[in-house]
């Protein structure tokens, strides 16, 4: 697949994405996780079949999208700007699957609950259905952490890691995500392109009320190693609800969309197909 288009979708906040392909017939809206943005679909978006446009969202507070000021990070503030996103891109084309990896896979839960007219189906992938007091803990704990910016691009580059650190990611796939990741400060400084105000402390939902409550077809793909989505917690999904299918991917962690890009691009097609 050719290179990215790079797009502004005007508004409050301001939405900046990638769009791949752009006269396919159907069309893939892609949400990242937390500190992530647009570019971590970019591995994806060149294993995946050329019938599928592609469009990945810098969501507000990462990337090249607008901060939210008041801090507004809720899943339902993620939502409704997908909402505005959704009616931006596909207004005149069929309606879009929309598939989110961990933080983008909750928000994809929140938007299928309140906005279930304007999408064929969604996709959440290595999601915590289930959380722990440890886990809880950690998420506060994120919410404290300072900004931490770096002298030159080259040291910034070299200081990137993967939350969680874990994973067979290809060396040179994480050199371009780090690159993409990375912007200059005020004071010539280098520091990752994230609102820390995004991290709210927790997940922001019920996430296993939430599943129960969603009225389309829904794909939840776990990563095999993944400590995040657990197997039991992806049987409790599907228990409860009846439009929940789940697929393992295995030999992959959570950062299953660097790791097996091919893998979950197959599992997408075929969900995508079957709709």
């Amino acid at each position: 697949m050719t290179a990215p288009h790079s797009h502004l979708l005007e508004g409050s906040p301001r939405l900046h994405y990638l769009e791949w392909n752009p006269h396919a017939p159907r069309t893939i809206i892609l949400l990242h996780g937390n500190t992530a943005n647009a570019w971590w679909w970019e591995p994806l978006a060149r294993v995946i079949a050329a019938e599928y446009r592609l469009l990945a969202l810098d969501q507000r507070g990462h990337g090249d999208s607008q901060w939210a000021r008041p801090a507004a990070y809720s899943p339902v503030d993620y939502a409704n700007d997908i909402a505005r996103f959704v009616a931006h891109v596909a207004a005149n084309a069929e309606k879009p699957v929309v598939a989110g990896h961990s933080m983008g896979g909750l928000n994809v839960l929140a938007f299928a609950r309140e906005h279930p007219d304007v999408v064929r189906g969604a996709i959440a992938i290595d999601i915590p259905v289930t959380s722990t007091r440890g886990r809880d803990r950690y998420l506060q704990r994120l919410k404290s952490l300072p900004v931490v910016t770096y002298p030159d691009l080259a040291t910034a580059k070299a200081r990137f890691r993967l939350i969680p650190k874990e994973g067979a990611v290809a060396a040179d796939v994480l050199h371009e995500i780090a690159e993409k990741s990375l912007a200059r400060t005020d004071e010539g400084r280098w520091t990752l392109k994230f609102d820390r105000e995004s991290f709210f402390g927790g997940d922001g939902m019920v996430v296993l009320d939430t599943i129960r409550e969603i009225r389309i077809p829904m794909m939840l793909v776990r990563a095999g190693h993944s400590r995040i989505m657990t197997a039991e917690g992806a049987e409790y999904a599907r228990a409860a609800n009846p439009n929940v299918r789940v697929v393992t991917i295995a030999d992959a962690h959570h950062h299953v969309i660097l790791e097996r890009p091919e893998a979950v691009a197959r599992v997408i097609e075929q969900f995508a197909a079957s709709l």
